[in-house]
């Protein structure tokens, strides 16, 4: 089994911390990971400009990994919107963001969940996030942490001491009994976390890539009947 996990953002410090966790729980030795970094693009992906800007080029790399490769799943290792819609039309292999998937597995988990994010500006864009996942039931608050992508990747003390903060103000008020790291960069973080407040603590590569390793072993992949057909031309005459 072959799992392709793509870093939508260019800073290759992020893709080593997501290597990290894609690798934590891989039990099976079948099953093979591979990484891509986005070769253009940010190297933090905080606003709705910054994904636009990133995700063209990111896409196209990893079709062109994919067909090298011929993986048996995609994993999209960016917490926000990336493209994963577009991917799931443009491939027949499971495609799974870590936004979309760790949001629904907290959902199994406990009452409602919090996501906790990077930089307070990027709250708006997720909280639009669960509402296009239709998780605004479930989603009890979106936080932040005050750090761009690279700076939780490198000054690990100071990410966890802000994490640690939000998670005890989120448990004393915001009514979440899940919490969902959200951003590749704070990942790594959810054990230390979990036996902090005794509650589940999500790690986003770690739990995506599980459910693309099960995905996989299952043979379940997205439906190719409605929304996530197949583009009407030939994918070629979209990149011109």
């Amino acid at each position: 089994m072959k799992i392709l996990v793509a870093n939508p953002n260019s800073s290759e410090l992020c893709t080593d911390i997501i290597q990290k966790s894609a690798r934590r729980k891989i039990t099976d030795p079948n099953t093979q990971l591979f990484f891509l970094t986005n070769p253009k693009g940010t190297k933090s992906i905080d606003c709705t400009f910054a994904d636009y800007q990133s995700v063209w080029s990111m896409q196209r790399a990893l079709l062109d990994r994919c067909r090298e490769l011929e993986p048996d799943a995609v994993v999209l290792a960016g917490f926000g919107n990336v493209g994963v819609y577009a991917l799931k039309e443009a491939l027949n292999i499971p495609v799974l963001s870590i936004s979309e998937t760790s949001q629904y597995i907290a959902c199994l988990l406990g009452h409602k969940y919090t996501v906790i994010s990077h930089i307070s500006q990027f709250v708006p864009y997720q909280e639009d996030l669960v509402h296009l996942y239709r998780l605004d039931q479930k989603c009890a608050s979106v936080r932040s942490v005050e750090m761009d992508v690279e700076s939780a990747c490198s000054n690990r003390e100071e990410t966890l001491r802000q994490l640690k903060e939000q998670v005890q103000g989120i448990i004393r008020s915001d009514g979440a009994d899940v919490i969902v790291l959200g951003c590749a960069g704070l990942c790594g973080y959810d054990e230390e976390l979990q036996e902090l407040v005794g509650i589940p603590v999500l790690d986003p590569v770690t739990v995506t890539v599980k459910a693309a390793e099960m995905f996989v072993s299952t043979g379940l992949k997205q439906s190719k009947l409605r929304k996530f057909a197949f583009p009407p031309q030939d994918k070629n005459e979209y990149i011109q």
